[in-house]
């Protein structure tokens, strides 16, 4: 086990700074993973790849720790059996109805903020989405990634 430390302790303490921009943050998301690795070897269970079992309980973690800050930070009800696993559109779903709001400020132009609000708001399919605005799904699709990077360029300056 010391072994395991050793090796990932600083891998995942970076990965956790990216993830929290935060240092206390991290040394306590980075604590936490190690608790579960450890719990979680202590099961004496056969274990493939270590690397593969180290990284998705380490996001797993970090995705229940965002849960939990923008459900408080914003009351957000989410249903009490939401599991969020390796959907990260589920994630991403919650961190963009946060700042629907500002979505004038980001310069996102009408079919991008339409396209944007369907999807992320009214949780329609990408297809849904084509019909209502009669245009290709391709469209669409290239709308919702043109948005999204205005708004990662808009939060991550």
């Amino acid at each position: 086990m010391d072994k395991i430390y050793d090796k990932y302790y600083y891998k995942i303490y970076y990965w956790a700074i990216k993830k929290t921009k935060n240092k206390e943050d991290a040394e306590d998301l980075t604590n936490n993973v190690f608790l579960a690795i450890f719990e979680y070897l202590n099961k004496n269970i056969n274990i493939e790849k270590i690397d593969n079992l180290i990284w998705k309980i380490a996001y797993n973690l970090w995705c229940t720790k965002a849960k939990k800050y923008i459900k408080e930070k914003n009351n957000v009800a989410l249903e009490e059996d939401y599991q969020i696993g390796y959907k990260t559109d589920m994630i991403d779903k919650i961190i963009y109805k946060e700042i629907i709001n500002n979505l004038d400020v980001i310069g996102l132009t009408s079919k991008e903020k339409v396209s944007f609000e369907m999807y992320y708001i009214n949780d329609l399919s990408i297809k849904e989405i084509s019909k209502e605005l009669n245009t290709k799904e391709a469209n669409i699709k290239f709308y919702l990634y043109s948005a999204r990077n205005k708004i990662k360029e808009r939060y991550y300056e």
